[in-house]
């Protein structure tokens, strides 16, 4: 009763019982209760505006809508059950911080520093692969090379996640950050019932829902 009445004389005063609904029950699913008092956060609930429909299409995501698309086309819609990794490092080959020369004479070199550039890359993927991850959302950068990798094997990706959704996707899902891949084990992975990129209005998002009690 109390949402409805904050919300008459508003522009959403059409939608008010549904907004209510879906307001009361998102500060349900992220409150706490401490020991004498009932802790909310409201930084835990994200409200992602669109164009292009009614207010009154307007929903409650179990989770968390990312305003990414999948890296590479060929990468899963859907991924069901997923197995999430959140990674704080760039799944790129690092530049060195001193400038460096490289001297080839032969297209044999170079075609085998191109090899060896292939083969760090996949070790890479490998490392997701093998902790079991089947969605990866990255903070930073991710290899042309490497999204190839990534689609082959069946991996949805995002990149270059806002901080402060990789730590809400952390508080949904119950994936760990992690900021080396070689810390990248399988109980490092959060998981959720879907993560599938959906077109809203124009733009593509990816909506990661159905988490098991998420706190965010």
């Amino acid at each position: 009763k109390i949402a409805t009445t904050a919300m008459t004389g508003k522009g959403a005063e059409s939608a008010k019982d549904h907004l209510a609904a879906l307001t009361v029950e998102a500060i349900g699913a992220v409150a706490e209760q401490q020991p004498n008092k009932m802790l909310i956060d409201l930084n835990n609930v994200k409200i992602q505006k669109r164009t292009g429909a009614a207010i009154e299409d307007s929903r409650l995501i179990k989770g968390i809508v990312l305003d990414k698309e999948r890296v590479h086309n060929s990468m899963p819609k859907v991924v069901k059950n997923a197995k999430i990794a959140l990674i704080d490092c760039a799944i790129e080959i690092k530049s060195t911080e001193t400038d460096a020369k490289i001297q080839i004479n032969d297209p044999m070199q170079m075609q085998a520093f191109l090899d060896q550039e292939e083969r760090m890359l996949k070790k890479m993927v490998d490392k997701i692969v093998e902790a079991g991850a089947t969605v990866v959302v990255c903070q930073k950068g991710i290899d042309d090379i490497a999204q190839h990798f990534l689609a082959k094997v069946g991996v949805l990706a995002a990149r270059r996640v806002k901080q402060s959704d990789m730590e809400s996707l952390a508080q949904a899902t119950g994936a760990r950050i992690i900021t080396n891949l070689s810390d990248l084990t399988p109980d490092a992975l959060g998981s959720a019932g879907s993560v599938e990129e959906v077109k809203v209005g124009d733009d593509p998002m990816i909506y990661v829902q159905d988490c098991t009690n998420p706190k965010a």
